[in-house]
């Protein structure tokens, strides 16, 4: 569906337009690539902040800083696959104005070490490896794996997982669509369709929650619920009423139920 950028003015096709987080856009509003690479000047560090406050995504000073020494000519679009891996920074409240801030608060919350290497492979920055160990910290959570083959299929999930998040953030249409599949369908081989489902992360069964929902929550009173094989109403055809006849206590509709057939029937 196309949209309006609300720089331009122009309406835009979806793969024209950038992957902000701007909540305070309305459905059909967006910001278009040429005007987020043409307002982006990376010469002019407080244009880029600008355009970062705009799309309420991290200003980090340490890739502006690289980017414009290894490329002549630097847009908006290639500071944001380069802020793609680093899973830490979210919106501009993450923002890094200092060079060394990026170094510094890395290095403080998490170590690559040498088992982490053997674990993910080599050749992923710190930021990916600490995405990488949060992700199967979050599966374990849910399930444990209880054997080696079953973590290894945890692990490759938790890679799956990452291509289709750069998918997602490129705007890879084609690719969405089949890695979406791909992960979904390796969540239910690994037994988290559960999860899938649910509103939360318990993990439940549709076993385990029916169970808990017949400890804990109220039983249904409802008139379908008391009588569900309706042995009743031939109680009262066949005996209740036949007595109340007996007795001269039946009123005339209680007497033409006795000759209506259309229960017998069913």
């Amino acid at each position: 569906m196309k949209q309006i950028c609300i720089v331009c003015g122009e309406e835009k096709r979806p793969n024209q337009l950038l992957k902000h987080k701007n909540a305070f856009l309305k459905d059909g509003y967006s910001i278009c690539k040429d005007c987020a690479n043409n307002l982006a000047d990376f010469k002019d560090k407080e244009s880029v902040i600008q355009v970062c406050q705009l799309t309420n995504l991290p200003y980090i000073e340490r890739l502006v800083v690289d980017l414009v020494k290894s490329n002549d000519d630097v847009s908006f679009g290639l500071y944001m696959k380069r802020l793609a891996p680093f899973k830490r920074f979210e919106t501009f409240r993450d923002s890094e104005f200092s060079e060394d801030g990026l170094n510094e608060s890395m290095s403080k919350e998490f170590k690559v070490t040498n088992n982490i290497i053997q674990r993910w492979g080599d050749g992923y920055s710190q930021e990916e490896y600490a995405y990488f160990e949060a992700a199967l910290k979050g599966l374990m959570a849910i399930k444990a794996a209880t054997t080696s083959l079953e973590l290894e299929r945890y692990i490759q999930n938790v890679k799956l997982k990452d291509v289709l998040n750069k998918a997602l953030h490129d705007g890879d249409f084609k690719a969405i669509t089949q890695l979406r599949k791909s992960y979904n369908d390796d969540l239910k081989e690994l037994g988290f369709d559960s999860v899938l489902n649910a509103k939360d992360d318990s993990g439940e069964s549709l076993g385990q929650r029916i169970q808990k929902w017949e400890t804990t929550k109220p039983v249904p009173d409802r008139e379908e619920f008391e009588d569900a094989s309706g042995i009743m109403k031939y109680i009262l055809k066949w005996f209740i009423i036949p007595m109340r006849r007996n007795l001269g206590m039946a009123d005339e509709k209680e007497v033409e139920s006795l000759y209506d057939d259309t229960d017998d029937k069913q």
